[in-house]
C-alpha cells in the first residue's frame, strides 16, 4: 500500500464527509487520459477490493464507535470507491484515499446506519441512518429464521399432514418480495419460507412441499403470516444426484507449457493489447475496471467500471404462495458473497488462473472474515477463425487462428447458480455473458393438466412454473475520454430504382432516456467520443451489439416489476453521478417502487458531449422442459461491445 501523505488525507476527509455510502462527494478536476494510463502500473490502486486486514480493521474501529449499537450485525463491508475523477487524476506512486463502507444494521430497533472508515486513519469519518432502509438478507437471519419456521405449530402441523417429518425439511429462507403483506405493519423486516424435502437425498429443489409459506418478522423472530394453501402429493425419492461420465469420451486437456500470455500486476491485467483492472464488491461480484486498450505506448480508454449490477426473477403463476416470488437476486442477498470456488477441469479449463478475495462475516469481529478462494478465473481459450481469405489470382491463404481472453465468476443462490463471463477479443470486441443453471424452481402438483396450465411438469406431480430473467449490466463508457455521446442506430429500407436499398439512420439521444429494442430496424447503438477522431476523421466509438432482450410478460402495474424498472427497457443512459451504481437503487430489499433508474432519469439531464453511464439488459424467457429436471443445464445470454471507429484498421492485422 502507497504511504499516506497529506493528499491522501485531505481528499479522503474531503470524500467521506460528502455523504453516505455509496455516494462519494465532489468530483476534482480530471486530467488527460493519456496522462493517466500512459505510465507504468503500480502494484496497487484505489479500485483494489478490501484485503482481509483491512476488513478486519473497519471491526475493530466500527465496533468501539460511541453509536454502534451493541450486538449489531454488518450486512456489508466494501471499499468505498473513490470518486471517479479522482482515479482519473490519480498515477501510480501517488497516495490515494482509502475508505470502506460499512453498513451497520441494529435488529431489535430495525434500524439501519452506514459508516464510512478511513484506512489510513483508522477512525470512523462519517455516520448516518438510513430510515425506511432494509440491508439485504444477511448469513445470521438465514438460520434464525430457520429456527422460527420450525418452532411453529402451524408449520409443524401442515408438515405432518403431508406425512412429512418436521426435521427431514430443507427450509429455503428469501427476501419477502415486493407485495404487500396484510396485517404487517410497513417497515417490518420479513423473511419469507418455502420448504422441501431434504432427508438423507441430494439436492432438495427437486422435492418441493407446496402450498406452504412462512413469513418471519426479524425483529421478533415471530411467524406473523401463515400461508397453507392444501395438500399435494410430495416426492419422497427424486434425486438431482449425477450418474458418472458416459464412457467414450477420453480426457480433452488445455494446457500452456509456458504459462498464460497475460499478466496481472495488482490488480491490472495487460493481455496481447487489452487492459483492464479486476475488481470485486460483496454485492456484485466480479467488477472491471479502467478497461483500455494500448497503442504506441498508450493506454486508450473505453469503460470506466462494468458490472453486473441486478438480475430480475418473477414468476408466471398467479398464485399466493408465487406471486411474491420476484426476487432481485444481486440487490436483495448480496450476491457477489455467494462466489463459488472455481475448479479446473470442471468450471474453467485447465490453464486458469485464480484470483481469491475475502468478505466479512455478519457477525463482525466475532465471525471474522470469510477468504473466498478461486473467486475469479481467467483463462486464454481457442476461439476458431479469426479471419480466412484467398488471393484470387495466388490462391495462397491469409488465414489467422483466433484467441481469447475470458474472466468469469459463478455465484450460488438457492437453486440457481448464475455466471458471469467477460470475453476480450483480439478485434478489439468484448462480449459479455450472462448464464443460468441449477434447478428449476419446482412445486408440486395433482396432475399434468395443473402443472402444464403456467410451466410444464416435469416429472409426475412435480412442475416448473414458468419465469422470466432480466440481467442488467452497468457499463460506465469513457471511450478515447469523458466526453461522449449516444447514438442509436436504426436501419430502414429507402425507395430506389431497383428496390433493394436500405440505409442506416442515426438519432442522437441527447437527454437522460430508457430506450426499447426494435428488431425491424434492427436497433443498436453506439457510444461516440465527442473529442477523439479516428484517421477518416470520423469520431472513434464503440457499438452496443444487442443480442438477448426479453419483455416482461407481467402487468405494467405488477409492483415488483416497478421496483425492478430496469426490466421494462432493453437500454437506459444516464449522466454519470458518482454513488449511481445499481438499477434497482441501493436498498431494493422491502423498498418502495420507483428507485434506481427512474429517479436517476427523472431530471432528463443532457448526455450529449458528456461522461455517459448505459445500462443494458438482457435475458430470457424460461419456459421450462423435461430435459430440464433434475438438473438444469446453463443457458447463456449476453451482448457485444465491438469497435465502430475506434481504430484505424483491424486491430487484429498483428495476430501471430
Amino acid at each position: 500500500m502507497p504511504r499516506r501523505g497529506s493528499w491522501a488525507v485531505v481528499l479522503v476527509v474531503a470524500v467521506v464527509l460528502a455523504g453516505g455510502c455509496p455516494a462519494t462527494g465532489p468530483t476534482p478536476e480530471r486530467r488527460s487520459p493519456s496522462a493517466v494510463h500512459g505510465v507504468a502500473v503500480d502494484t496497487a490502486g484505489p479500485l483494489d477490493p478490501l484485503s482481509a486486514a483491512e476488513i478486519a480493521t473497519v471491526f475493530r474501529v466500527v465496533e468501539v464507535y460511541a453509536k454502534f449499537p451493541q450486538g449489531a450485525f454488518f450486512p456489508v463491508v466494501t471499499l468505498r470507491e473513490p470518486p471517479k475523477g479522482a482515479v482519473l487524476s490519480w498515477s501510480p506512486g501517488r497516495p490515494f484515499p482509502r475508505a470502506a463502507c460499512a453498513q451497520v444494521y441494529d435488529p431489535p430497533a430495525n434500524r439501519l446506519f452506514e459508516a464510512v472508515v478511513d484506512l489510513r486513519t483508522k477512525r470512523v469519518v462519517s455516520w448516518a441512518m438510513r430510515p425506511h432502509a432494509q440491508p439485504a438478507v444477511f448469513g445470521t437471519e438465514y438460520a434464525e429464521a430457520d429456527a422460527a419456521v420450525r418452532a411453529d405449530p402451524r408449520w409443524q402441523a401442515a408438515m405432518r399432514e403431508r406425512g412429512v417429518d418436521p426435521d427431514d425439511v430443507y427450509l429455503d429462507v428469501w427476501a419477502p418480495g415486493g407485495l404487500a403483506l396484510p396485517g404487517v405493519g410497513p417497515g417490518t423486516r420479513l423473511l419469507r419460507a418455502l420448504s422441501f424435502l431434504g432427508g438423507k437425498l441430494p439436492n432438495p429443489y427437486d422435492r418441493p412441499i407446496e402450498g406452504v409459506v412462512a413469513t418471519v418478522d426479524m425483529s421478533t423472530l415471530e411467524v406473523v403470516d401463515f400461508v397453507d394453501t392444501g395438500v399435494r402429493p410430495v416426492d419422497t425419492t427424486a434425486s438431482g444426484s449425477a450418474t458418472p461420465a458416459p464412457a467414450g469420451l477420453r480426457p480433452l486437456v488445455v494446457t500452456q507449457p509456458e504459462g498464460p500470455s497475460f499478466t496481472i500486476t495488482g490488480g491490472e491485467v495487460v493481455w496481447q493489447h487489452w487492459h483492464f483492472r479486476v475488481g470485486f464488491t460483496m454485492r456484485e461480484g466480479l467488477v472491471l475496471y479502467e478497461i483500455g486498450y494500448e497503442q504506441h505506448g498508450v493506454v486508450r480508454p473505453i469503460v470506466y467500471r462494468m458490472s453486473l449490477d441486478e438480475i430480475y426473477v418473477p414468476y408466471a403463476l398467479p398464485d399466493r404462495t408465487w406471486a411474491w416470488r420476484a426476487a432481485l437476486d444481486v440487490g436483495e442477498y448480496d450476491l457477489g458473497q455467494f462466489v463459488e470456488p472455481l475448479r479446473r477441469n470442471v468450471d474453467v479449463p485447465n490453464n486458469a488462473v485464480f484470483l481469491d478475495e475475502a468478505v466479512p462475516s455478519d457477525q463482525g469481529s466475532d465471525g471474522g472474515v470469510y477468504a473466498l478462494p478461486r473467486a475469479v478465473a481467467l483463462y486464454e481459450e481457442d476461439a476458431g477463425s479469426l479471419w480466412n481469405r484467398t488471393d484470387p489470382i495466388t490462391l495462397g491463404r491469409d488465414a489467422r487462428l483466433a484467441r481469447e481472453l475470458v474472466v468469469t465468476a459463478s455465484y450460488v443462490n438457492g437453486n440457481y447458480t448464475y455466471t458471469t463471463e467477460y470475453v476480450f477479443r483480439m478485434d478489439g470486441g468484448i462480449d459479455v455473458r450472462a448464464g443460468a443453471t441449477g434447478t428449476t424452481l419446482n412445486r408440486a402438483v395433482r396432475s399434468a393438466a395443473q402443472g402444464d396450465r403456467f410451466g410444464q411438469t416435469v416429472a409426475p406431480n412435480v412442475a416448473a412454473p414458468a419465469h422470466q430473467h432480466f440481467f442488467n449490466f452497468r457499463i460506465d463508457f469513457d471511450v478515447d475520454g469523458t466526453r461522449n455521446r449516444l447514438v442509436e442506430e436504426d436501419t430502414r429500407a429507402v425507395p430506389s430504382r431497383y428496390g433493394n436499398a436500405f440505409t442506416t439512420n442515426r438519432t442522437v439521444l441527447r437527454t437522460e432516456q430508457a430506450r426499447d429494442l426494435d428488431p425491424a430496424v434492427d436497433r443498436r447503438w453506439v457510444v461516440e467520443s465527442t473529442t477523439g477522431r479516428n484517421a477518416l476523421g470520423d469520431p472513434t466509438g464503440y457499438e452496443l451489439a444487442p443480442a438477448d432482450g426479453p419483455v416482461p410478460y407481467s402487468s405494467p402495474g405488477f409492483v415488483p416489476l416497478r421496483r425492478a424498472a430496469f426490466a421494462q427497457h432493453a437500454l437506459w443512459v444516464t449522466r454519470y453521478r458518482d454513488g449511481e451504481l445499481y438499477a434497482a437503487g441501493d436498498f431494493p430489499n422491502q423498498g418502495p417502487p420507483g428507485r434506481g433508474l427512474p429517479r436517476y432519469v427523472a431530471q432528463r439531464s443532457g448526455v450529449d458531449g458528456q461522461d455517459l453511464v448505459i445500462w443494458y439488459t438482457v435475458g430470457f424467457t424460461h419456459d421450462p422442459t423435461v430435459e430440464e429436471y433434475p438438473v438444469m443445464t446453463r443457458e447463456v445470454v449476453g451482448f457485444t461491445l465491438r469497435p465502430d471507429g475506434f481504430f484505424d484498421r483491424n486491430p487484429a492485422f498483428d495476430a501471430p
